[in-house]
């Protein structure tokens, strides 16, 4: 019973949903190099850790079942904080992931630059409103299946000509959510083109598109174009992405989700 202790010291390494490698936990645990190989191919054997193909270890399948999956909702919230936290450094502005999970939408990190104040109307909307006037509700509604789509719309209602000009009526509400389904992203021009909204896709590890990451910014303040702005939320969102699929993370299985209670 001696190996006990030590195998639930490797275990609470990586009860924030790390990713290590095996240089670090050999570090964080004191362990010789041999007991801990040991006891990670035990445990990967067993599936309570898995090992990626760079040599990285992270919560494997029969832990997630074990914590009812929470653990996997807690790695989704660190990985949608961590490229919220990428889109506020890089570009410094408003930086936003979203998820749709059974047909809500759900904020799942916001991070805006303490000089960016004035961006706080960002996600200040109501749930209702928050599907049609901004660019992150606007393009996971379009990217959800037909099902989901009405489901949502019988919900909230049709959008008003306020909310979303060019899609008060539902038949013009189709042709934009053809359109953006088309180019797979969503621009929203908002408080009298004052601001710019821009949101792009992140697949889950079934390949669903039921996230995105967004910013908001000023229109025109920039230096880089509408273009180069997305190139690099694009590049967020598939690193976003890798991560989501490296821990075997599908929004729809997670059995319960909630907005951060700090956005």
């Amino acid at each position: 019973m001696k190996v006990l202790p030590k195998i639930v010291q490797v275990l609470e390494l990586f009860s924030n949903g790390d990713t290590l490698p095996f240089a670090e936990i050999v570090k964080r645990t004191r362990l010789t190099r041999s007991n801990a190989a040991h006891i990670l191919s035990a445990l990967c054997e067993n599936q309570l850790l898995a090992k990626s193909s760079f040599g990285h270890y992270c919560v494997g399948r029969k832990l997630y079942e074990l914590t009812g999956g929470y653990c996997r909702q807690n790695i989704l919230n660190m990985l949608a904080q961590r490229s919220a936290d990428r889109i506020a450094t890089e570009l410094g502005e408003l930086g936003v992931v979203v998820a749709c999970w059974q047909a809500q939408r759900i904020t799942l990190a916001k991070v805006q630059p303490e000089s960016m104040v004035q961006l706080s109307i960002a996600d200040r909307w109501f749930e209702k409103s928050g599907w049609y006037r901004l660019s992150s509700g606007r393009l996971l509604l379009a990217l959800q299946d037909d099902l989901t789509v009405k489901t949502i719309i019988d919900h909230v209602g049709l959008p008003s000509p306020a909310e979303w000009p060019e899609a008060f009526t539902r038949e013009k509400l189709q042709c934009e959510i053809a359109a953006i389904r088309q180019q797979r992203f969503a621009a929203v021009m908002r408080e009298n083109s004052r601001l710019t909204s821009l949101a792009v896709p992140v697949k889950d590890a079934a390949g669903q598109e039921s996230l995105c990451v967004s910013t908001v910014y000023i229109t025109g303040r920039k230096k880089e174009s509408d273009d180069e702005i997305r190139a690099v939320l694009e590049d967020i969102a598939g690193e976003l992405h890798e991560q989501i699929c490296f821990h075997n993370i599908v929004i729809q299985n997670i059995s319960y989700l909630t907005t951060n209670p700090k956005h």
